[in-house]
Parts: C-alpha cells; structure tokens; sequence
C-alpha cells in the first residue's frame, strides 16, 4: 500500500513573463530560481491535497525600443529604455490533486489549485538613453534616465501580497520527482499607476520522502 502522506523536497528554475498592461510587446524573459518543500495528503484512493512552503524568485524584464523620425531635419531619434526587477515571494499553494502509479516504481500526478505569496525582498533596476543620427551621422547619445537601482517593495512601488491560480503536472520515479508548473497571477503588484500581474513556468526536480 502506498504511504497515506508523502513530502518532496524540490528546486528549480522559473521562467517569469508578468502580464504588462498596454506593454506586453516589450517584455523579455525573466529567469529565476524556486526552492521549496510541500506534503501530499491522499484523501481519497488516488485523490490528494498538496501544500507546501516555497521560496520563488519572479520579477520582470523589459525592454522599450523606439525609434522618432524627423523627415523634415533629417534627424533619427533611438531610444532605449531597460527595466529590470527581482522579486523574491515567500509562497504557499493549496492543490487538489490526481497521483496514480503506473508501475511500482513510476507515477504520474496532476494538482491544480491556487496560492499566495509575500514579496520579502528585490531589488530594481533601470536606465533610458537616447541616441540621435543626423543625415546618417551619429551625433551623440544623451541619457534620459540615470541608471538606478531601488528597493521592489519599496512604498509606491510593488505590492507585497499576490495569488493566484495554478496547474501542475509530475512525474515520480522511485524517490525522484520532476515537475512541471504554471502559475497565473489575479492581483495587481504593481503601486505606481501601472498594473502587473505576475505569469510564472516553472520546472523542478526534487526527492519524496
């Protein structure tokens, strides 16, 4: 008989996308890392809850690239403008959950269900220049916005609280397991006008005990 409660310990990489209001055209990748434990309770033959306390680094890049013409002067504008902030979340998700073993050694499971998260620590990062090209000629470049660097969860800044919904499929071989993540923010991070949801893939590999 399969053990009634099993726990995975679990780390891996995230592959965080947030969902930019009127600026999903200029977002890139954000990669991460997620260290975690979570226990599974079977509740009902192959029926099972998952929960879990994880450590997830998410964030945000993005890149504005945008180009000005001045037909009349003959004059280019080039500008450039790089976004780029860590979030660190301390997260807890609640999974409902299908595991069947199709061997004695190997199984599949599949959770979905939602989670919360508390923004604990990041840091952000920008700068924005502009480059001018006169009849074919580089005049110069001119920095719009000095490079900086803040705090994420700084007041007017990002919100420290998010939830959302998740799926997650696994695969479980002896004591090894490896999964693979999706996870869907429904709250505004964002504090400053903007309105950010975070968007999160995430692959892990871990051991059950």
């Amino acid at each position: 008989m399969r053990k009634r409660i099993t726990s995975d310990f679990v780390f891996g990489c995230n592959f965080a996308s947030m969902d930019i209001k009127d600026g999903n055209m200029y977002k890139e990748p954000k990669f991460g890392f997620v260290i975690g434990a979570n226990v599974n309770f079977k509740i009902l033959q192959n029926i099972q809850l998952q929960t879990g306390v994880y450590v997830s680094k998410k964030g945000l890049r993005q890149h504005i690239k945008r180009t000005e013409y001045n037909t009349g002067a003959g004059v280019e504008y080039y500008g450039d403008t790089l976004r780029n902030t860590a979030a660190d979340y301390l997260q807890v998700p609640l999974c409902l959950g299908y595991e069947v073993y199709l061997s004695k050694h190997f199984a599949i499971n599949f959770n979905v269900g939602g989670y919360a998260a508390y923004g604990f620590k990041g840091k952000n990062r920008g700068e924005a220049f502009t480059t001018t090209i006169k009849n074919g000629v580089q005049q110069g470049t001119s920095v719009v916005i000095d490079p900086y660097e803040e705090e994420t969860f700084a007041l007017r800044k990002w919100n420290r609280w998010d939830y959302g919904a998740l799926g997650r499929v696994g695969l479980i071989y002896d004591i090894y397991t490896i999964n693979l993540t999706y996870e869907y923010g429904f709250h505004n991070v964002a504090d400053d006008g903007r309105e950010l949801m975070n968007r999160n893939l995430s692959l892990t590999v871990g051991f059950r005990f």
